[in-house]
């Protein structure tokens, strides 16, 4: 290919070229500053860092994106029990819930028949999204255990221009803890509501010899909710809409992850199961063996070396498989006929490997350029529905994809950045896109920084959006679809009102293009993909963020969003109004605490076309630690006040809404031998 010599030129001048000296002035700057700074000011006034914004660690206010940090301290005070937990806190997130996954939406979309495959998913930079259905399971199912989060790092807005297809409303990086962060052995047992329980065991350690191990077993049972109701089922042949022991759940997972030197290599095996109470799909109603079964697995080697000119070199070589496995019990029978109960089985298998190499390094002072590439092969991407009368779908593709990307952070001056961002992606199965991203981020005043945005994005469609189809039944194939693409402006002011306090306000303007959607066609009642037009977001994001030497801390914020088709329409599934408050508060000393949340929504629109009422969930959490040396405990209960809500059913759905759960419980402890 004749692009390869200028770029290994460049690789060259970037690895090999004379080192710089503008990092160095900017960490002295810095330094002075601290130095004028008391204790309080240095422990409650540094700005935070975040890796996954640009590749590498740069200041939250130099950014290129609205950033929130999530940290294990936050995580363990508040009681979050999942991913969907932390994001359910933060600005601008929405989640919903269909009894058999959890969907996560950003600044007003949450689109039907989307499997999360709107936001990429890393962990520790391991792209988590599966091949098949390009999604995530991001509740009990998700590859990591929470207990092994050392840090989420949220990227709001387009990131196709480091991060390809999926980076449509954000990257979510999920940063793990190390083999220091335990030094020893861990015992973790959790039990609650719906006869829940969970176990973990993990083993961490940095050794004198530089060699560093994390090695950890979990597992979670669950027998559901015993009782759900249904009106939409309420017959007598249906057991009068009442869905008894069919809400169970159960997850095992094993993670590894090892380092030595400038290698860490890690490891995941997982596996979910979950009964599908809802009948979704048109399935028999209150049948314990319509279930899902998923699985993933995954090996990652990365080399991270910092060489003396200055240059940071990373390189990533990656193995992942993903299965999942779908038993539907139907009814074939004609009405009036004898019962003729079928299983329908969905089976997929994926597996693909890659390879990503990039380079950071100053040049010339005042540009920190990022040059890198990237490999995908999409090995298998199976597709398999039959029941004992018919194979209705057998199919095994393939694909790949390369990528080429740039991105430059040019300090124009002292307190003006300007960071400009270029991908190329190829595809085997629709051809080329180009991303940029644009942002002038300006500090006037050392507290004060202003961030203008302008990024694309794009998603390609999955295979199973492109080819799934149950023989009719109740979904078929498309004749074709297009990628998506968005594009977004965005005016972000990050303000510290004091050493405790800080203010984020950002304001944004998303357009997207052939949005991919899950809908019924009208002609023949089935369900089937398209891209169902163009869509348009306006929002304006506050939050107001608080620690105290005391030990209290928190947020409030407030998201408004009005997300609309082409013809002026709110979207289905969208709040308009979001309002949130998170609080730490010591109790005796810091050893002691308890968390509030309150998350407001106003409702959202159905695809009948009616709403959903609006909610106010609170949840709170006591935790204690070393009440006995070593001993973590945490009692929390969540939907504190017993809010009966409920979240749009989809397509899928008889329901045009399905309840959530009521009050529940969690006591968890934790113990470090």
């Amino acid at each position: 290919m004749n692009m390869r010599q200028p770029l290994y030129s460049l690789i060259a001048l970037m690895v090999s070229g004379p080192s710089f000296t503008g990092q160095v002035i900017a960490e002295t700057e810095f330094a002075d500053l601290e130095s004028s700074l008391d204790d309080e000011e240095l422990l409650f006034g540094e700005i935070p860092s975040v890796f996954s914004a640009s590749k590498y660690e740069q200041k939250v206010t130099e950014a290129p994106a609205r950033i929130s940090i999530v940290t294990a301290d936050e995580i363990q005070r508040y009681g979050h029990r999942t991913l969907m937990d932390v994001l359910n806190t933060l600005p601008g997130f929405q989640t919903s819930y269909d009894r058999n996954y959890n969907y996560v939406g950003a600044r007003g979309f949450g689109v039907p028949g989307d499997f999360n495959t709107r936001i990429l998913m890393l962990v520790d930079g391991h792209r988590i999204n599966e091949n098949i259905f390009d999604g995530v399971v991001p509740d009990r199912g998700f590859v990591v255990d929470i207990d092994l989060i050392d840090r989420v790092e949220v990227v709001r807005g387009p990131a196709s221009s480091l991060y390809g297809s999926s980076a449509f409303f954000g990257v979510i990086n999920v940063i793990t803890k190390r083999g220091r962060d335990l030094q020893g052995t861990e015992i973790s047992a959790a039990a609650g509501s719906q006869s829940s329980y969970q176990g973990r065991l993990s083993y961490g350690k940095r050794f004198d010899t530089g060699f560093e191990m994390l090695i950890s077993a979990s597992g979670y049972d669950s027998e559901g909710d015993d009782r759900l109701y249904y009106p939409e089922f309420d017959d007598p042949a249906s057991n009068n809409g009442i869905a008894g022991n069919v809400d169970d759940a159960n997850n095992r997972n094993l993670y590894a992850k090892l380092s030595y030197g400038d290698f860490t290599l890690s490891g995941v095996y997982e596996e979910y199961e979950k009964g599908v109470p809802t009948a979704s799909y048109e399935t028999l109603f209150n049948d314990s063996r319509t279930r899902t079964w998923e699985g993933r697995a995954y090996l990652d080697l990365k080399y991270q070396h910092l060489m003396e000119n200055g240059a940071d070199v990373t390189a990533r070589l990656f193995y992942d498989d993903y299965w999942y496995n779908g038993d539907w019990a139907y009814d074939y029978a004609d009405p009036g006929d004898p019962p003729d109960e079928v299983i329908f089985k969905d089976e997929a298998e994926g597996s693909w490997w890659g390879a990503e190499a990039l380079v950071t390094r100053e040049w010339f002072e005042n540009h920190r350029l990022t040059l890198g590439v990237e490999y995908r092969d999409s090995l298998r991407e199976k597709q398999v529905g039959y029941d004992r009368y018919d194979v209705s779908l057998d199919l095994d593709t393939d694909s790949y994809t390369w990528a080429i990307y740039l991105q430059d952070e040019y300090r124009l001056r002292d307190n003006l950045i300007l960071n400009l961002g270029l991908r190329y992606d190829s595809f085997s199965t629709v051809g080329s896109t180009t991303n940029p991203r644009v942002a002038l981020i300006w500090t006037p005043y050392e507290p004060t920084t202003l961030k203008l945005l302008y990024g694309t994005a794009f998603r390609t469609p999955n295979p199973y959006e492109l080819y799934y189809h149950d023989n009719e039944i109740t979904q078929k194939a498309p004749d074709g679809l297009d990628p998506e693409t968005i594009e977004t402006y965005e005016l972000i002011l990050e303000q510290r009102l004091n050493v405790n306090l800080s203010l984020v306000a950002s304001v944004y303007h998303n357009n997207i293009e052939d949005l991919l959607a899950l809908t019924t066609d009208p002609a023949d009642d089935l369900l089937v993909f398209e891209n169902s037009g163009d869509a348009t977001a306006t929002g304006t994001e506050l939050e107001l963020q608080g620690q105290w030497e005391s030990g209290w801390s928190g947020s409030v914020s407030y998201s408004y969003q009005q997300a609309e088709n082409a013809s002026g329409e709110r979207l289905v599934n969208s709040p308009s109004n979001m309002a949130k408050l998170n609080l730490i508060a010591p109790l005796v000393s810091d050893d002691f605490s308890v968390g509030l949340e309150l998350q407001y929504e106003s409702g959202r629109k159905t695809l009948s076309g009616d709403e959903t009422d609006g909610r106010v969930i609170t949840n709170t959490t006591l935790f204690s630690r070393n009440w006995i040396q070593g001993l973590k405990i945490s009692a929390s209960i969540y939907n504190l006040f017993d809010e009966n809500y409920a979240d749009p059913g989809f397509e899928e759905h008889e329901q045009d809404q399905i309840e959530q759960d009521g009050r529940t419980f969690r006591l968890k402890f934790d113990y470090v031998l």
